[in-house]
């Protein structure tokens, strides 16, 4: 059986594709029509993959069913986070992210409920004609979230904590996992969402939502929390959270204009780590499972995993490689094959080229080139005389990370690297580079290491 995943919602939509339960391959449509996080239909994405016994889409009510069928309005949420929207457009974008979202976006609302069979003529109509005949299922937003996240890693009982900023009117999920089999136990909804207020910080810092939270994370090193003199507007008891402020973007502008944006990301990061330590804690004492897996876009924040992995309660933590709404197209496979936990043996599933292939690109570039014997010997000698290399190799990486085959690398002991490196990528001049450590020598290189059982859970 050949499963096709598809994700459309307003960013990074993609698709995975699985046969007779082991994945096959995943990409998103970013990676092809390099736009970052664009949203949409992944027209493009698709053409990747031959004909699916069974097509499995994430959403019920993520994306919005006027936005699936009018999808030039995902188009214009994406401009207005590139900033190449009209007025009109923005005011409508700051309504739907500050009102409208969280209001009709639940399957068992009135406007779940109108919209839930339109769903799949919709997707029909979208499909390659060699594709509307397939059969279409639909599952939960969330649910794709939480089955990437177990079905990937190797162990069969597992509490999965899935948060992000909305999916069809959830921002917050524990789940019981075992034998295969995935239990909601609690959620919370979208009006008292991390992932939203985050969302919100970043764009009154001058960031694009959706896409820059990663430099609010980036920036708030350089901060002081305690300088911001505002009460964090989220209360949280008996393994909830409850959101305690506006979700209109001027207001939040108002509420932080007197603070440096350093000062403001460090209370924001500061926050957002104490109140969801709290309720994975809660949840980890009250179920007593203490390894946990993580997904959604929340989970992308390292220094949030980082203290959640530190908590006395938890043995072990496995993070999605793709955990933003993403990776939801290989979610939706997962719940469809339900394969035993352990399926993702490598994060390398997305498309490779063979020597011929690369050479062609290369003849029709007009560049320079030179084939190597021992490629990876040829590398670490240009690393230790300074020079920047640009990686590609083998099948490309899933998710937002760059893992050593796309990607570009440099010598780690240069301070100024974070400077004149960020100015030529164009990136922001705070945001850190990240090591690529052997595994070898991981004690060498980092104090405190906690071991867990496997490479693939650290």
């Amino acid at each position: 059986m050949r499963v096709l995943g598809i994700i459309d919602s307003q960013n990074d939509c993609g698709v995975a594709l699985m046969e007779d339960s082991k994945i096959v391959s995943a990409i998103n449509e970013e990676r092809i029509t390099r736009k970052k996080l664009v949203g949409g239909f992944p027209k493009e994405s698709i053409k990747v993959f031959t004909k699916p016994d069974i097509i499995a889409v994430s959403g019920f009510c993520t994306p919005p069913i006027f936005a699936r069928f009018f999808r030039n309005l995902q188009k214009a949420e994406y401009d207005v986070r590139k900033k190449k929207n009209t007025k009109w457009i923005k005011k409508l974008s700051d309504f739907a992210q500050g009102k409208l979202k969280i209001q009709t976006s639940k399957p068992n609302s009135w406007f779940g409920i109108l919209e839930k069979p339109l769903i799949k003529p919709v997707i029909r109509r979208d499909l390659p004609k060699n594709l509307k005949n397939t059969k279409i299922i639909v599952y939960d937003h969330h649910l794709c979230h939480a089955a990437g996240a177990y079905y990937t890693q190797e162990k069969d009982q597992v509490l999965a904590v899935t948060a992000d900023g909305c999916g069809d009117g959830v921002s917050f999920t524990i789940n019981v996992c075992k034998d295969r089999n995935i239990k909601r136990i609690h959620e919370i909804n979208a009006k008292n969402s991390h992932g939203w207020f985050y969302g919100l910080i970043t764009m009154a810092l001058g960031f694009q939502w959706h896409k820059h939270e990663g430099k609010v994370t980036g920036l708030a090193a350089r901060g002081t929390a305690s300088n911001v003199k505002i009460n964090f507007p989220f209360v949280t008891k008996n393994g909830s959270t409850y959101y305690k402020g506006s979700h209109m973007p001027n207001d939040i502008k108002k509420m932080i204009k007197h603070y440096s944006r350093e000062d403001v990301a460090a209370w924001v990061q500061k926050g957002l780590e104490n109140h969801v330590t709290r309720v994975v804690k809660y949840w980890v004492q009250k179920t007593g499972l203490r390894n946990i897996v993580l997904s959604g876009g929340l989970f992308a924040n390292v220094k949030l995993n980082e203290l959640i992995f530190e908590l006395p309660e938890v043995d072990t933590v496995y993070v999605f490689p793709h955990m933003g709404d993403g990776g939801l197209a290989l979610g939706a496979c997962l719940l469809t094959t339900r394969s035993k936990p352990g399926n993702l043996k490598t994060p390398y599933i997305g498309p490779s080229y063979n020597d011929d292939e690369i050479l062609a690109e290369l003849e029709k570039s007009g560049l320079k080139y030179k084939k190597y014997t021992n490629i990876e010997k040829t590398i670490a000698k240009l690393l230790s005389k300074g020079k920047v290399i640009a990686r590609f190799n083998g099948a490309m990486e899933y998710g937002p990370r760059a893992l050593g085959n796309r990607s570009i690398l440099y010598q780690t002991n240069d301070k100024t690297v974070n400077d004149w490196l960020n100015k030529k990528l164009e990136r922001t001049e705070f945001m850190p580079f990240p090591p690529a450590t052997l595994w070898e020598k991981r004690h060498k290189c980092y104090k405190n290491l906690k071991e867990q059982n496997t490479q693939q859970n650290t």
